[in-house]
């Protein structure tokens, strides 16, 4: 079965993650880039982990299912498959979301590989099939994204309010919006203020 590519805004939301080892710390290091406030919650963490305790919050105790109580997001990555099982059967209950580490069955939503680059996020999974295909199909899909096309996406966001605001035909708006993205990637993401006017102009007086 493939699993529906679901993007969801994590910023100052609550996640949790059980377990404290090296799986553990990739998946802090992954929802910090992504802004969310995490927990992690294990007897024992690793120095990675804990090299983050500014950032995160950290129990070192067993899991409860208590902690679910504030939970948005979940994610079990103990060392016990019992307990990651645990874990996502009492999300079920709740209606959480949960990742339990290698236990596709367990999982109602999966981690993938994914590509960060400004506000462009593009995400690769296999179903949990197969990790090492994602990080494969990750590197292939990164190495053709120029280093610029994060700072494109901004320059362009910027505009979007100006064009609106001065262009009310949605189909010119259009227009305007896919030849400033083509000017922007043909100069590499210098896109100024003046082919903005320029092209609203030309556009306007052609419409």
């Amino acid at each position: 079965m493939a699993y529906f590519p679901f993007f969801v805004d994590l910023k100052d939301r609550e996640c949790y993650i059980f377990g404290g080892g090296t799986v553990a710390s990739r998946k802090v290091e992954a929802l910090l880039e992504f802004e969310a406030k995490v927990t992690v919650i294990a007897p024992k963490v690793c120095d990675e982990i804990l090299q983050r305790k500014e950032e995160i919050e950290i129990l070192l105790r067993e899991y409860q299912e208590e902690d679910l109580n504030q939970a948005f997001f979940v994610i079990a990555a103990t060392n016990q498959s019992s307990v990651n099982a645990e874990i996502s059967e009492a999300c079920e209950k709740r209606k959480l979301l949960v990742n339990a580490v290698d236990q596709p069955e367990n999982c109602s939503c999966l981690f993938p590989a994914y590509i960060k680059q400004g506000d462009i996020t593009i995400g690769v999974t296999t179903s949990g099939k197969s990790p090492v295909m994602a990080g494969h199909i990750k590197k292939l899909i990164a190495d053709q994204i120029p280093s610029y096309y994060g700072r494109l996406v901004q320059v362009l966001g910027s505009y979007r309010e100006i064009v609106k605001h001065r262009v009310p035909t949605e189909k010119v708006r259009a227009r305007i919006f896919k030849k400033l993205a083509k000017i922007g990637v043909e100069k590499e993401g210098e896109l100024l203020p003046e082919d903005v006017e320029l092209l609203i102009k030309q556009e306007s007086d052609s419409k």
